[in-house]
Parts: C-alpha cells; structure tokens; sequence
C-alpha cells in the first residue's frame, strides 16, 4: 500500500450513484452507473436498476421513505435546509411526518452499505493501482444548541476563516487518474469530540480494503493500492 500527503487542501464532489428514480438514465455527463458505463451501453440502465434495489436494501427499517429522500436530496435544486422541505419534491412520495419518523427510527445497514460501494467503485486502468483520497470536511451546526457531540469546526470561506459549533467528518473516495471531478464515495466518519483522527482514519482504510476484498474488486495480484492524504494527517502514525 502506498502512501502519498498533499500540502494543500483539495476538494471533490462526491457524487451519489443512485440516481433519482430506478428508470431513469443518467446522473452524470458520461455515465449511467457507477461502474464506468457509457451512455451507449444497452445494459448500463439494467444494472442501474439493480444497483438501486440493492441500495434500497440496505434501509433495513423505513426502508422506503429513506430511499425517497435520498432521492429527493439528489435531485433537489438547491441547498436540502430540512426534511420538511425535502417531503415536498416530486421524488419523495411520504410526507415530512413520515420523513422525520424515519430518519428518528429508521435503520440503515452501513456495513452492507459500504460493501456496495466497494463493489461498484471505478476499476483501476490496466496493470495501475486503485487510488483513494482522505480528508476531513466539516459540518458547522450554530443553531443546533441540543445536539450532543458538537465541536468547533474550522471553515474556510470568503470573507475569511472562520470557527463555529459542529462536526467534523472522515471522508474517502476513490479517486481516477486524469482530469475527471467525478469520485466514488466509499465512507464517512463523524469525528466525536476527543477522537484520535489517526486511529479512526486507520480503521476507515482497513475496512475499505477489506471490503475491495471481500467484494473480489481488488485481489493480492493486483497494484498495491494508492492512498492520498491531506495536509494535517501523522505520517508516523498511518505508517
């Protein structure tokens, strides 16, 4: 496994493979799933289909509604404020009772959820390795003043930095070789107050390798896989 730190911050947009509704085509400008298919494959939108039953199967309770709104966050025009405004897009069928009620009491398996992601991440080029990104993106949360586990949060935006009340969180993606800002979302971790990044982010790899190997998408003969790291991480402590 190879290692590589950046000095600098980069971002990615992590694009969610889901789709809006099962029958229908693409989500990006090239391609229909997240396997690397072109808009001129036949079968891309019969893979896409099963993609989503398989994701819809990972809602273990209320599976429905929290398909909906993912649905709904995909496809929304704007930034997703509530749950309430999310009920009211054509892709969400329940009302906002329902949406909180299952965001409150749903359940989502995220091992099974991971494993998925693993399965359909983009594959390396011939005789190339998988390549990953890490990085810490946070969440401000000012006005949430009940919710437990809030730290202060550095934001970088114009006007200058600045510290609110939120949460960090660990995320990885694949990542292509090339000019492409297209990624493959893998796995995020909420930072709890007090958490060593170095152990959670050594535990966040460990499981995806596992996963690519469980899923047959990486297997001992291929390139040692590629990991890059933001600025900030403890190269002693990941070595």
């Amino acid at each position: 496994m190879s290692i590589l730190f950046d000095s600098v911050d980069v971002e990615a947009t992590a694009a969610d493979p889901t789709g809006s509704r099962a029958t229908m085509t693409a989500t990006g400008p090239d391609d229909l799933d997240p396997g690397g298919t072109t808009a001129g494959d036949t079968e891309a939108p019969a893979r896409l289909v099963r993609f989503r039953a398989e994701v819809h199967r990972c809602f273990t309770r209320r599976g429905d509604t929290l398909f909906d709104l993912a649905d709904a966050m995909l496809c929304a025009s704007g930034p997703v404020r509530s749950p309430a405004e999310l009920s009211v897009e054509p892709e969400c069928r329940r009302g906002h009772g329902a949406a909180y009620a299952a965001l409150a009491r749903g359940r989502i398996d995220t091992a099974a959820l991971r494993r998925l992601q693993a399965a359909h991440i983009d594959p390396a080029r011939a005789g190339e390795p998988l390549m990953f990104s890490l990085d810490t993106t946070p969440l401000a949360r000012p006005d949430a003043a009940h919710t437990d586990g809030r730290t202060m949060v550095h934001l970088r935006r114009k006007g200058g930095d600045a510290f609110l009340p939120g949460f960090d969180y660990s995320m990885m993606v694949g990542v292509g070789w090339g000019a492409s800002s297209w990624v493959s979302p893998l796995d995020a971790r909420r930072l709890p107050p007090g958490a060593n990044l170095t152990a959670l982010t050594v535990a966040q790899v460990r499981g995806v390798l596992a996963d690519l190997a469980a899923t047959g998408t990486a297997t001992p003969t291929d390139p040692a896989p590629l990991l890059l790291f933001d600025a900030g991480y403890d190269p002693l402590g990941l070595a």
